[in-house]
């Protein structure tokens, strides 16, 4: 199936965006096309609507006006009756249609697919850790595995034990501690020094050790533009590499996680 062709599938979505303001009526549909709040006449008013309006299916909306009034029978149901009230409101000009796109209330001179897409998807508040992972100075191999860590999906050897696997929880970087995303970072011990190497060679000291502290510390320090960028990527290249070796480590030992 062409990509035009799943577009127009899912022009629905589009279409309660979509209104037309009328001016004289004249190329406006009074069937098809969205000049009432109701969207299509069709659609609102089902196949019955034709029969109880006795308006022909390709008619104009300036067809159905006569004078200073509408060439419209009484209404039948609840639906005409929303229609007919609504339609007594419209003033007609000399000028022509006009299409609008508005979404959120707010009317667009063209229509925007980012618009439409952020109005029609399912949006989540952005999580306050989203900025240190995604800047302008970012590596996007570093930024992707940090990511994955954030939401804790990388197989730590204490995730891989929940999955059944038979492994020794022990750290393989210090043997100390069973490992963990939060053991990583950065209370074991060796990736505690390479932390504070990092932080110091930017002149910043006593940095946190504690997973959430890290992170919640990295989005309030008070540090120049350009230090905090270096200390994003210094945190997201440890997390790279010493993320790496675990996860190929794990793979060495367990072959069936590529597929996981």
């Amino acid at each position: 199936m062409s990509i035009d062709v799943k577009l127009l599938k899912l022009r629905h979505k589009a279409l309660k965006f979509f209104s037309i303001n009328i001016g004289n009526g004249d190329s406006t549909s009074f069937w098809w096309e969205p000049w009432t709040p109701f969207g299509s006449l069709y659609h609102f008013l089902g196949s019955d609507g034709l029969t109880h309006l006795g308006i022909p299916l390709f008619s104009t909306v300036a067809e159905l006006r006569i004078n200073d009034g509408w060439s419209l029978p009484n209404a039948r149901t609840e639906r005409q009756v929303l229609l007919l009230s609504f339609i007594s409101t419209i003033t007609m000009y000399s000028s022509f249609d006009t299409p609008v796109w508005a979404i959120d209330g707010i009317p667009y001179r063209y229509f925007s697919s980012k618009a439409v897409w952020n109005a029609v998807r399912i949006s989540k508040p952005e999580n306050f850790w989203a900025p240190l992972v995604w800047h302008k100075a970012t590596i996007p191999r570093h930024a992707l595995t940090s990511w994955l860590f954030l939401l804790n999906r990388s197989p730590t050897l204490d995730r891989l034990s929940t999955w059944g696997y038979d492994v020794e929880l022990n750290c393989l970087l210090c043997g100390l501690a069973h490992e963990s995303r939060n053991h990583l970072f950065f209370e074991c011990v060796f990736s505690t020094e390479v932390w504070r190497f990092i932080t110091q060679r930017l002149q910043i000291s006593s940095p946190p050790l504690l997973w959430d502290q890290v992170l919640i510390w990295l989005s309030t320090t008070s540090v120049s533009k350009h230090k905090r960028l270096a200390l994003l990527q210094g945190w997201q290249g440890a997390i790279y590499e010493f993320g790496e070796r675990e996860i190929d480590a794990s793979m060495t030992v367990f072959p069936s996680l590529r597929f996981k």
